[in-house]
This record gives C-alpha cells, structure tokens and sequence, in this order.
C-alpha cells in the first residue's frame, strides 16, 4: 500500500495519547472496552464499557471520541466463540515455512470451508519425540472487519490475539501452576492451565451455560461434583502427561451470583485452593470485576502478538 507525503506528515504529528492501551474484547453478541493509564510507571486500570456488538464500529468510534482515546495503542482479545484452536504436530519445514506448512495441515481440522487465517504458539513443554503446536484459526474477514472498524475508530491497532493467552497476562508470574476457569458470555467454561504466565493446557466445557440460574443447593446437586470431576482430570493430565508438580490452585471467574460457595463446594472435593479470580493490577476500588471484563483487560496488558 502506498501513502502520500501529506498522510505521512499528519500521521507523524498525531497528537499522543494519555492513555497507555486499550483492551477490547469480541464475543458474540457483546463487545468490551477496557482502558489503562500509566502513572509514575504504574499500570492502571481506568475505564470499563460494554455495549452490544451489532453496529460496534459506529459505537466504537464514538467511544473513543467521547473518552478522548484517540492515538491509543490497541489490542484485541477474541472471545473463545470467535476462533478455533487445536493441537497440530509441527511440520518437518524450516521456521520460515513453517505457518505456510500449517495452512494445509489446519485444512482437516476447520469446521467450514470459509477462508481463516492460521497462526501457532508453542507449548511450553515438549513431552515426546513429536514436538506439537497450538493452532489458533480465524476467519479472515472477521480479521480484516476489526482491523478496519479499529483504524477508523482512531485507535493504534497493535494486535489481534485470542482470549487464552489474554487472560494468562492478569496472572502474577509464579512457579506454580494455576488452574483459571472462566465463563465465557455463551456460558461455556474455558479450563486453562497456567505457569509463569505461560499456557501450559486450556480446554472448553460445555453443559454449564445454566450455573447463573442455579441456587447454592442445586448446585450441590451433581453440578460441583461433575465439574469437580472436569477438573481434577485436567489436573491428572497436566501431571502425569506433561510431568509437571500438581496443581495447587484454582481461580473461578463464572457468571453466578454464588461463585463463593461454589468455590467452597469445590474446594472440599478436590482439597486445593479455590478463590475468585482478582486481576493482577492497580484498579479503582469502585471499578467491578466481572467474568465479562477478564479477557479485554488481559488483551489491554498485552504487548505480545498472536495474530498480527
């Protein structure tokens, strides 16, 4: 693309932002904004919005507008609805031909023939001869759509990630394993596995989209057992296969207005730590946390890049 001397000049001589980044995240039929300043080199966070997704870009520009966000750097963090991601086997190619190798080797795993862009991540971990990689898919016009409502928002659009790895940057860096279990707006639960801020394992379950519904009794109806269960095998897993120490803790990020009693539920089939998840960073004592702002925000601390 080519661009002229005059559109060089008054890019160049923006007016900088006072804020550090802005975090968005893209579900199905919701859309998040969050926002943070830095003070004295302290991240914070400043601003939360959230409006439905029909006609964003309209909305997101006037946001932006409104709230002075203009020149921000921005990334976004896509909804687990939004994407695909797998395991693949790591082609026998060179580093540079490696993501054209993927393009075909993903082909058999996509549920649609629309055309996705593919990217990769690595495990952490290597726990067999064949080394393996998380395949992340996304339907190239959804990308090109948020590309283009970012720029003509005004936003500095910097990445386009995907809800797993925003969510592993709120995490304090440790060595010990975590296990975070969060709702997403469908009401599917992402189970992920996280070490030194890094994802070890992630999975989806299903068959919890009512949790909101159900009173502290019901759920002691079979629902903390079987969820219990969905857990304690993640944790085998991450053990046994990726021969790492046991997990010790668990954070819950889930739509119901019982998390705690449901975290004490658990907690007493699986004897470790249950707590409700709290991002790591300075935050107004009145700003709410909700399952819904996790993954904007993640995505508003990232400086990494998935999808570019």
């Amino acid at each position: 693309m080519q661009i002229g001397w005059r559109e060089f000049i008054n890019d160049r001589f923006k007016k900088a932002s006072k804020f550090h980044s802005v975090g968005i995240e893209f579900g199905v039929s919701q859309f998040q904004i969050a926002t943070l300043a830095k003070t004295k080199g302290q991240l914070s966070w400043v601003k939360q919005h959230s409006t439905t997704i029909d006609n964003w870009q309209s909305k997101l520009k006037s946001y932006v507008i409104e709230n002075q966000l203009g020149n921000t750097q921005c990334n976004i963090a896509l909804s687990i609805s939004k994407y695909q991601l797998f395991q693949l086997d790591r082609p026998e190619v060179k580093d540079e031909e490696l993501n054209q190798a993927l393009q075909w080797a993903a082909k058999e795993h996509l549920s649609t023939d629309e055309q996705h862009v593919i990217d990769y991540f690595d495990l952490p971990v290597v726990t067999s001869n064949v080394k393996k990689l998380n395949v992340v898919a996304i339907k190239t016009q959804d990308i090109l759509d948020i590309r283009d409502g970012i720029l003509g928002a005004g936003l500095m659009l910097n990445m386009i990630g995907i809800e797993e790895l925003a969510n592993c940057n709120l995490l304090p860096e440790n060595d010990e394993a975590v296990i975070t279990l969060k709702q997403d707006e469908s009401g599917q639960l992402s189970l992920n596995i996280v070490k030194q801020n890094k994802l070890f394992f992630s999975r989806r379950l299903r068959g919890y989209e009512n949790l909101a519904n159900l009173s502290p009794e019901e759920l002691k109806m079979g629902v903390v057992d079987n969820l219990s269960l969905e857990i304690q095998r993640s944790m085998d897993y991450f053990e046994s296969q990726l021969r790492q120490a046991p997990v010790k803790k668990v954070y819950l990020s889930i739509d119901t207005p019982h998390q705690v009693p449901l975290a004490e539920f658990i907690k007493d089939v699986l004897f470790v730590t249950v707590e409700s998840f709290v991002p790591n960073i300075a935050k107004d004592s009145s700003m709410p946390i909700k399952p819904s702002s996790i993954a904007s925000l993640g995505a508003a601390i990232d400086s990494t890049s998935l999808i570019a």
